[in-house]
């Protein structure tokens, strides 16, 4: 595969910038990938054979090397333009830097995933959602419900922002919004302070992946793995459009939150489009006992 490109100024970590660069003078005569300043480790499928092992250019675990470890070598390659494949609080992810084309195009290549698909953006809290996105019909999100939402495993699709790079989702005027209640994303994304496109780590239609055993075919086209161990069994986020002019909310993808995120927009005066909304004795109860309206219209 490709070497990875230089995205933006700076890096994480201490790297020597003369050896950096020899390395990068080298690999460009080789045509080899640059090699990260981490520890390499060769994982081998355990589906696969002795004779069809699936390599890493380098890989670590959050168990083993520690979280500010692990933060310093994922800055280190998406500052290069680099896809690291990483936990989240629902399933393993690819994740690049959002305003690097290339590196946007290589998470596409390596899903076979259709350009028409837009990717997701993961922030490292949700005081930043404003950054980057805009009123609908003069009409913001309440900080309050933002901060109720968030972090936790729901992508919220909101009108996007002129701080996005107009090469991200080329032609889409939404933006789906991530902040994972996960430790390592959210310290990464603090580090780097720049948005990450952030989509699940398998093949396009594959199923989604729990550990790095379960996306191996793809690792030989990543930059670095974050091994978070074997995560919670479940779906991928739920998805939901917020319309906040009209203070209706639109199911895209049920998740694995759809009741809990349902009862808090009904705690916030949100509303199912086309159905009844929770009665005001259960809307104003905890989650645990929030009983979804139906009919519920669920896009696939």
């Amino acid at each position: 595969p490709a070497s990875a490109r230089t995205c933006g100024s700076g890096s994480a970590g201490n790297v020597n910038i003369s050896t950096r660069r020899n390395q990068h003078r080298v690999a460009k005569e080789k045509n080899m990938r640059i090699p990260l300043s981490v520890p390499t480790t060769l994982f081998r499928s355990r589906r696969a054979s002795t004779n069809s092992r699936k390599i890493l250019s380098a890989a670590m675990s959050l168990a083993n090397n520690g979280l500010a470890a692990c933060v310093d070598a994922a800055a280190d390659a998406l500052l290069r333009g680099g896809i690291v494949a990483l936990p989240t609080d629902t399933v393993y992810g690819l994740a690049c830097l959002a305003d690097c084309p290339v590196a946007v195009g290589r998470v596409y290549a390596v899903k076979g995933r259709s350009s028409s698909k837009p990717l997701a953006v993961c922030l490292d809290s949700a005081a930043r959602v404003p950054d980057y996105t805009i009123p609908q019909d003069g009409c913001s999100v309440n900080a309050a419900l933002l901060k109720d939402l968030l972090p936790g495993p729901v992508t919220l699709v909101l009108p996007r922002g002129p701080r996005l790079s107009d090469r991200l989702n080329p032609g889409v005027s939404a933006v789906g919004i991530r902040v994972p209640d996960h430790p390592f994303i959210l310290a990464l994304c603090r580090r780097i302070r720049r948005p990450v496109a952030l989509t699940s780590a398998n093949a396009s239609g594959a199923s989604d992946s729990l550990r790095p055993d379960d996306f191996s075919g793809l690792w030989p086209d990543i930059d670095l793995l974050i091994d978070g161990g074997c995560l919670k069994p479940g779906p991928a986020s739920t998805v939901v459009e917020l319309m906040p002019a009209a203070r209706l909310y639109r199911v895209l993808r049920t998740g694995r939150a759809l009741e809990s995120t349902a009862c808090r927009l009904a705690r916030h005066g949100y509303r199912l489009e086309g159905a009844e909304a929770c009665s005001s004795g259960v809307a104003a109860a905890g989650p645990d006992d929030c009983r979804l309206p139906v009919p519920l219209q669920v896009a696939s």
